[in-house]
């Protein structure tokens, strides 16, 4: 069976590293993004089965890159991570769901089994 591919994008070293480390040790193929362009570039030559992104970072948000996601590659779920206490209303649609910060790894994996899944009400 072949590993399900997931590409987070996050401006921050260490949360890139906490979420890939927490996915890789349940068996997922992970790649990394800095920024919402570098994941864009990735995307136009990769095929993932996951994106998880960050809300705020530079340049482009999490958001603007959710609605490129969206109209390039409309059955690519998206999980958004953010510290934002509420989902944007702007998710609704675009086959992504909102996970907020703080959260523990078995609440992360658990959540990404699901969307690969398809048991996700929200993706």
């Amino acid at each position: 069976m072949e590993k399900k591919r997931i590409l987070i994008v996050d401006d921050e070293k260490a949360i890139r590293a906490t979420i890939a480390m927490a996915l890789e040790s349940a068996k997922y193929e992970i790649d990394v993004a800095e920024n919402a362009a570098q994941a864009i570039e990735r995307l136009n030559r990769i095929s993932y089965d996951l994106i998880i992104t960050d809300y705020s970072m530079p340049e482009m948000d999490g958001m603007e890159m959710i609605s490129i996601i969206a109209s390039k590659y409309p059955n690519l779920p998206v999980l958004m991570v953010t510290a934002q206490e509420s989902a944007p209303d702007m998710l609704k649609g675009k086959n992504a769901a909102f996970f907020p910060k703080p959260f523990k790894v078995i609440e992360l994996q658990n959540r990404v089994k699901g969307i690969l899944n398809g048991i996700n009400p929200e993706c």
